[in-house]
């Protein structure tokens, strides 16, 4: 006997719950991808608003200390306009070690004592001009004075021997003097006076300019070259240093503007005159920056900074 059963039914969805279910899912798809990309904007936004501010803070912290050392009534100071400014800058210091038929020798930059006798961000090199204290013969200070000179050679000298820094000078130990530390004999021009004595000050320059200018891809940066006597070419070319910045305009909206007074306080054109350099950089993104969602914008911002200058006597 033949037994009838039921057609079984089996588990599974029915078309109409697949569409509700992929209608659903692309709903939430959606969602998922505009939050990743609103996050995407978010965070490209931060970045650029975060390197803009770094830009300016880089700018901001090299410049000042450049321009303290500056002494406007020394003649310093090359050439200035709103865009740019050159002048000789201090890149060392040392001590007058040995004064030998006018070449003076410094002394060594480690010394076993620990003192700091000398010390310089870049060796001091063939065409770079010094400033050298010569106390003269006269026990008054009426006769003293720095005097300039420039570098025509420049000597590691090495061992206890006459034309370095030697131990019967009273400032090393025979310790100091070694091949890695050595003292430097700086033939000059003109020679050093006679009359410069062991223990006298010598400061290091180079002449150095900075200015905003327009690269080539379009943007504006904070330039910088420095230029030395003899060597060719005399000056480096434009390098970047900080930006991009907002472009130059001559109605005061420079990405890098400099501003000069005298001790007054009044715009001053005269270079001998200037006390104090205003600096104020205006930084701009390289993006369109969109934080909220509710737009995109060119971020800015900007500094301002006042540099007194210390040697004014």
């Amino acid at each position: 006997m033949l037994t009838l059963h039921a057609p079984t039914r089996r588990a599974g969805f029915t078309l109409v719950e697949l569409i509700i279910t992929m209608v659903l899912v692309s709903f939430v798809a959606g969602a998922i991808v505009k939050l990743l990309l609103r996050q995407q904007r978010f965070y490209n936004s931060t970045t650029d608003l975060i390197q803009t501010r770094q830009q300016i803070r880089q700018a901001a912290a090299m410049l000042p200390s450049d321009f303290r050392g500056i002494s406007s009534i020394g003649g310093d100071i090359y050439a200035m306009s709103d865009s740019s400014l050159e002048f000789r800058s201090a890149f060392g210091s040392s001590i007058v070690c040995v004064n030998s038929a006018g070449q003076l020798s410094t002394v060594p930059r480690v010394l076993a004592k620990g003192s700091a006798m000398t010390n310089w961000n870049a060796l001091p090199s063939v065409g770079d001009s010094l400033l050298v204290y010569n106390d003269s013969t006269s026990i008054a200070s009426t006769d003293d004075a720095w005097t300039r000179h420039q570098i025509t050679a420049v000597t590691a000298v090495t061992g206890n021997v006459a034309t370095g820094c030697p131990t019967s000078s009273g400032l090393t130990q025979g310790i100091d003097l070694t091949a890695s530390n050595p003292s430097y004999r700086l033939t000059l021009s003109p020679a050093a006076s006679s009359k410069i004595i062991v223990g006298s000050g010598i400061r290091f320059f180079r002449r150095v300019h900075y200015s905003v200018y327009q690269a080539a891809d379009g943007r504006w940066y904070l330039g910088y070259f420095d230029c030395k006597t003899g060597r060719v070419p005399v000056c480096n070319a434009l390098q970047p240093l900080a930006g991009p910045f907002q472009p130059y305009a001559v109605n005061g909206t420079s990405g890098v503007q400099f501003a000069y007074y005298d001790s007054t306080g009044a715009v001053t054109a005269n270079r001998s005159l200037v006390a104090r350099i205003s600096l104020v950089v205006r930084g701009q993104g390289t993006a369109q920056l969109d934080l909220t969602g509710d737009g995109a914008t060119t971020f800015r911002d900007s500094l301002r900074i006042e540099v007194g200058l210390r040697n004014r006597k």
